[in-house]
C-alpha cells in the first residue's frame, strides 16, 4: 500500500489546520480490506476554532467515520505523534493500524499502543515533517 498517498491527504489536512492558526495536523483514515483501499474519513485539528479540547484531527477523524463494523481493517494516517487520548481512542474503537508521517519516536503514548500489538509504521513524510516544523506533536 502506499502510504505517501494517504500521508499526502493527511498533510493537507494539516495545512487546513495550520491555516487557521490550530497546531498543524492532519489525519486519514482509510479501510485496508478489499480490493482497494478507500478514505473512510479525514479530518484536521479544530480544537480553537470549535473550543473543544478534543476536537483534534485523529479523534474528529474517527468521529467522522461513525459507527462501523470492520475497525480492525481501518488504518489511521496523522501527521503527528499521537498523545495518551488518541492512544486510548484507537484500542477503544479497536482500529487495525497507525501510520505516522514522522521518523520512529518513544513515547508513552507509543509504548502503550506497542504494548497491545497495535501495528505502527513510522513513515517520515516531507509534508508531516514541514508541519512538525510548526507545532509541537503530542
Amino acid at each position: 500500500m502506499d502510504h505517501s498517498y494517504y500521508l499526502d491527504i493527511a498533510s493537507q489536512e494539516g495545512e487546513k489546520a495550520l491555516n487557521s492558526n490550530e497546531e498543524p495536523a492532519g489525519a486519514v483514515l482509510v479501510k485496508t480490506g478489499g480490493d482497494s483501499p478507500v478514505v473512510v474519513a479525514q479530518s484536521h485539528n479544530q480544537t480553537m476554532e470549535l473550543n473543544d479540547p478534543i476536537a483534534t484531527a485523529e479523534l474528529d477523524c474517527i468521529r467522522r467515520a461513525g459507527r462501523r463494523n470492520d475497525q480492525p481493517q481501518l488504518t489511521l494516517y496523522t501527521t503527528r505523534y499521537p498523545d495518551m487520548l488518541c492512544a486510548g481512542t484507537l484500542l477503544q474503537f479497536s482500529i487495525g493500524a497507525l501510520v505516522i508521517g514522522l521518523p520512529k519516536m518513544e513515547s508513552a503514548a507509543i509504548k502503550l499502543l506497542e504494548e497491545k500489538a497495535l501495528p505502527i509504521s513510522f513513515v517520515p513524510h516531507q509534508g508531516c515533517l514541514r508541519l512538525s516544523e510548526f507545532g509541537e506533536s503530542e
